[in-house]
């Protein structure tokens, strides 16, 4: 009989209560329907999930204002967890534990020493070292210290003053390229998002991109009525992971509009728009080497993927794609 998985809450109105993580999932949050119920102001209706996948536990954060925190470290989007973990909402804290079927997840009962036997009063003075002579620091050469830094930073910020402000450097203007826009390191990606290909496009002709980008999100379909900031950020989730790229970055974008202050939506849209521009270069080359290699009809599928992907008719590859797939469909049968 293998152990299962639980959380067990530690701190807030739920301590002692313990909820068996399953492969559907349990659902943390205020609203009523939530396998785990918390009665918090601070917690969102749909606040986060753990989930059991693969052998391992998950939590992910389900599109909360106060975000999810597991061992004091915040989720940005889904996070492993193993025994003794603590993850916490709002004011309340859970930790994973495994157990065995039917066994309660409360922890065990202290352990207690038995006390120690009381040494013979004949020979403590014998037996007694000598106390050691407690050691007082000075504090002079302290104060020495401080005091040659603070001369020290005088001398440099009068040698500043004296010398005047130093004249910058004059830089060439870096132009915008595709090796911008698609950087190799997807982690540094994740950390500074590299600008879209409609900004580098918006640089190149002396516009604004943050304009650009307002113009953009106004131009965008208004969300369903009655659905919330975290409905449409759970239903991106969902499209992302069947591979549905643009539009899982379409439903984070009407999240964002409806909810500004959505951190996760922004994470992902930088995160869409480096996967959308390597899916289509990798699709536009493919359509290239299926050309020159007399395969027509992949060719004309992997151009037009990139179409799907790249649906701005100004985007370089867009273009790319829709003037190869003119010739390809204007050439004769072979």
């Amino acid at each position: 009989m293998e152990p299962v998985a639980v959380i067990v809450g530690v701190e807030g109105s739920l301590s002692g209560r313990s909820f068996e993580v399953t492969t559907t999932g349990l659902r943390l949050g205020r609203e009523p329907g939530n396998e785990v119920c918390i009665d918090d102001p601070g917690v969102s209706r749909q606040h986060a999930r753990v989930i059991l996948h693969n052998g391992a536990v998950w939590v992910q954060d389900a599109g909360s204002r106060n975000g999810v925190f597991v061992n004091g470290e915040r989720v940005a989007d889904h996070k492993t967890m193993k025994p003794g973990d603590r993850v916490s909402v709002g004011m309340h804290t859970f930790e994973m534990r495994l157990v065995m079927p039917g066994a309660t997840a409360a922890a065990p009962p202290p352990v207690k020493t038995p006390p120690r036997a009381r040494p013979d009063a004949r020979t403590v003075a014998l037996d007694q070292e000598p106390e050691a002579p407690v050691r007082r620091w000075k504090v002079w050469p302290f104060a020495l210290a401080i005091f040659f830094v603070l001369v020290c930073m005088g001398c440099f910020g009068a040698y500043g003053y004296l010398r005047g402000p130093a004249e910058p450097e004059a830089v060439a203007p870096s132009a915008y390229s595709l090796s911008t826009v698609v950087p190799a390191d997807r982690t540094s990606a994740a950390a500074t998002p590299a600008p879209s290909v409609s900004d580098a496009l918006a640089v190149a002709a002396g516009a604004d991109p943050a304009a650009t980008q307002a113009a953009a999100q106004a131009a965008l379909p208004d969300p369903p009525a009655g659905v919330s900031g975290p409905e449409l950020v759970e239903r991106a989730h969902g499209l992302y992971e069947t591979g549905r790229l643009s539009d899982a970055k379409v439903a984070y974008q009407m999240a964002l509009k409806v909810d500004p202050s959505c951190e996760i939506c922004k994470v992902r849209i930088a995160r869409l728009d480096v996967e959308i521009a390597e899916k289509a270069q990798a699709q536009l080359d493919a359509g290239m080497r299926y050309w020159d290699s007399m395969q027509v009809d992949q060719a004309v599928s992997a151009w037009e993927t990139v179409l799907l992907l790249v649906p701005d008719p100004k985007d370089p590859m867009h273009v790319k794609a829709a003037e190869a797939l003119a010739r390809a469909k204007a050439a004769p049968p072979q």
